[in-house]
């Protein structure tokens, strides 16, 4: 019996994903405003001028400062693209082992 156990425990290993062992080191909601001008200037679809950050949630890290860069990547075809100038929209940021953050959007706002 107790080698059927464990076997059975080592044939699941595999099927964790890495992600699920990945500490996560940011998980923030940030607040901002979308700036097609600057975007053009830029040469981008969209540009958003981030400006409030807080914690995603009570126990989660979230220790972005203005001096902060962080890469805003949004998938293509998104909603982002259309927003006009000076939509308000809200993200959460997810950054595991200090890695490439994962974007979700979270709402839009028009102005």
């Amino acid at each position: 019996m107790k080698r059927m156990t464990k076997a059975l425990i080592i044939a699941s290993l595999p099927l964790f994903s890495a992600t699920a062992f990945a500490e996560v080191t940011q998980d923030c909601i940030l607040e901002g405003t979308v700036d097609k001008k600057k975007a053009e200037q830029m040469g981008r679809d969209v540009y958003v001028a981030f400006h409030s950050s807080e914690r995603a949630e009570s126990g989660s890290k979230c220790q972005l400062e203005r001096r902060s860069r962080i890469q805003f990547k949004e998938p293509k075809n998104a909603m982002i693209e259309n927003a006009p100038d000076g939509a308000k929209v809200k993200y959460r940021y997810t950054e595991r082992d200090d890695q490439a953050g994962e974007w979700q959007l979270m709402g839009i706002s028009m102005p």
